[in-house]
């Protein structure tokens, strides 16, 4: 079962832009050719207002994904997310399981988390403290 949260790898070099912006910045995709999701249309189709982005890149020697940078899906217009970054301090290192969840960081730019991952890694209760309800 799948979640509200999602992995985007990313460009080191365009952290600070992405998180001054409003925009979702798609990874190169090409870079996953074994990817489920390999095409831009389709990871939107699928993404809903509250839906959280986690900017993640995997450290394959550490087996350990960076998270340095969260985003929550504020709306989808004309199938462009607008949404609000925010930075984690510190970043949240996120350990996966190395019986699937390695694979999977390693073969995907862009997944989104199933719900036994989501729990071990605390996420709804990390993004509740970046993001509180008003």
């Amino acid at each position: 079962m799948r979640t509200k949260f999602w992995r985007f790898a990313y460009k080191e070099e365009a952290l600070t832009a992405i998180l001054a912006s409003s925009s979702l910045v798609f990874p190169d995709l090409s870079r996953w050719p074994q990817a489920k999701n390999c095409s831009e249309e389709a990871i939107i189709c699928d993404l809903r207002v509250g839906h959280f982005v986690l900017l993640a890149n995997f450290n394959s020697t550490a087996e350990t994904g960076t998270v340095r940078g969260v985003g929550k899906i504020e709306s989808i217009e004309n199938s462009t997310p607008k949404v609000q970054w925010k930075k984690p301090v510190p970043s949240w290192v996120l350990n996966p399981d190395p019986r699937g969840g390695v694979a999977q960081w390693n073969k995907e730019g862009v997944f989104c988390f199933d719900v036994n991952p989501a729990k071990r890694y605390k996420l709804d209760a990390l993004t509740k403290k970046l993001f509180p309800e008003n």
